[in-house]
């Protein structure tokens, strides 16, 4: 098993995809690897018979804390396919006929966040947090905010983006950014129950995908992402931004560690 199958495992059952982060010892920050199956696990759901996919994590701690700044860092050619990877994953996830449900607990960053604002459905624990700390750092997430504008406004995806304000579970589902939110301490059970609950309404989730396809055209927003591509790399290669977030990536390895 490669260490992109190990730290994405890929299950499927009665058709239903089930993607699972799985690399906590690195906050399961995404590197090139493991955008590129996740990508091509959303991509080939349609031939595969996949009518549903579920995004969730492996650890009962975080979510994701956004790209993988360890391996970017070390080369320009890995920062340049971590952001291509990135705006293909977005794509397809833009693209997808099936309806992506995520189940979200603890901290979701940078990354973390794009790929809960691509989905149709979160389900959330109260413990939830989303980030975009990049602000702090002397950077902009443009990529975050293209993906926040699928399902907020452009003023409050800059808010957020500019503020670098941690957006509690209850607030995010007030913006629309989650659908349900359950109470931490019983949070697998619960959420077992409201997927199943979803589960159940294939068909009509099915067709509010469908739906959200005919009304909000992928293709131009996928044309915005490439464009704003360029503005990423610029952010890291300014000098001591990759060290201020290596330094923020590891404090956040060591409280998942506590």
């Amino acid at each position: 098993m490669t260490d992109a199958a190990h730290f994405v495992q890929v299950h499927d059952a009665d058709g239903v995809r089930t993607l699972i982060l799985n690399r906590a010892a690195k906050a399961n920050a995404l590197n090139v690897e493991m955008l590129a199956v996740l990508r091509r696990a959303v991509e080939s759901a349609q031939q595969d018979g996949i009518g549903l996919i579920v995004l969730r994590s492996a650890s009962p701690y975080l979510f994701c804390a956004g790209g993988d700044i360890e391996e970017f860092v070390r080369s320009p050619a890995l920062l340049e396919a971590q952001g291509q990877g990135l705006r293909e994953l977005m794509a397809a996830m833009a693209r997808c006929p099936a309806p992506i449900l995520a189940l979200a607990r603890g901290k979701a960053a940078g990354a973390g966040v794009i790929l809960l604002a691509m989905t149709d459905i979160v389900i959330a624990a109260a413990d939830l947090t989303l980030a975009c700390p990049e602000i702090a750092f002397n950077m902009y997430p443009v990529m975050v905010q293209a993906a926040l504008e699928t399902k907020i406004s452009a003023a409050r995806a800059r808010q957020l983006c500019l503020s670098g304000q941690l957006l509690e579970a209850a607030s995010a589902r007030e913006l629309g950014l989650v659908t349900d939110v359950l109470p931490a301490e019983d949070f697998e059970r619960l959420a077992a129950d409201r997927l199943a609950f979803y589960l159940a309404r294939r068909e009509a989730l099915s067709i509010a995908r469908n739906a959200r396809l005919l009304l909000e055209p992928p293709d131009p927003g996928i044309d915005r992402i490439e464009a704003l591509e360029p503005l990423m790399h610029e952010n890291f290669s300014r000098p001591g931004v990759q060290e201020k977030i290596r330094a923020y990536l590891a404090g956040m390895r060591a409280k998942c560690a506590d």
